[in-house]
């Protein structure tokens, strides 16, 4: 089946306040070199063609992918004990150019800050297997420095498969690449990289 169509490697973010307190995400967001090259050539972001962005050029692809619906929940799926963690719309979108990528940046606040003492688990992925997303490095904690952070790496073969079996199930075995691209499944988390983060009394957990 013909997706992904876009991969990102993601990186978080996490920013406490003087409280200790997680008050939001900073998300960072390193899209595949073929689909920079396409946007930038799309959009004649490069005007010059060198392959490095002037500061001018570099105003341009700022906020390049921050058209978002105000619904739309940004592939970021934090919870606490099984619960999803509500969280506000997106912003500060700001993006640059590099090593052949294009990195955009955006910060996504919670709703209510998230107490200290609370065990968090965060995954990045898209359900509709539309984009392939990788969480590589652990998330970083901004504004505590007693919280413990592990990457649990997802099976890289687990959304493929998933994606498959939904494509098949509404469409059939024969299914081709083209059918597949009309219609749209909800794989969900299957195959996902996964964070945990315990800070403080939390450790006790």
């Amino acid at each position: 089946m013909a997706h992904p169509h876009i991969y990102i490697e993601a990186s978080l973010d996490l920013i406490y306040n003087e409280k200790g307190e997680l008050t939001s995400f900073g998300v960072e967001w390193a899209y595949d070199e073929l689909y920079s090259l396409l946007i930038i050539e799309d959009f004649s972001f490069d005007q010059d063609g060198d392959g490095v962005l002037t500061p001018e050029e570099n105003e341009m692809i700022q906020g390049f992918d921050a058209d978002w619906e105000p619904d739309f929940d940004g592939r970021l799926y934090p919870s606490v004990d099984g619960q999803p963690v509500a969280m506000e719309p997106v912003r500060d979108f700001t993006a640059e150019y590099r090593d052949g990528r294009l990195v955009s940046y955006h910060l996504h606040p919670l709703s209510t800050p998230l107490p200290a003492d609370k065990s968090l688990t965060i995954q990045v992925y898209d359900p509709e297997f539309y984009v392939h997303f990788t969480l590589p490095e652990p998330p970083e904690a901004k504004g505590r420095d007693d919280c413990e952070i592990t990457l649990i790496p997802g099976d890289p073969n687990a959304a493929p498969a998933a994606y498959r079996q939904a494509v098949e199930a509404l469409l059939g075995s024969n299914a081709s690449n083209d059918d597949a691209d009309l219609v749209t499944v909800d794989i969900g988390a299957a195959g996902a990289d996964e964070a945990r983060i315990r800070c403080g009394t939390g450790l006790a957990e």
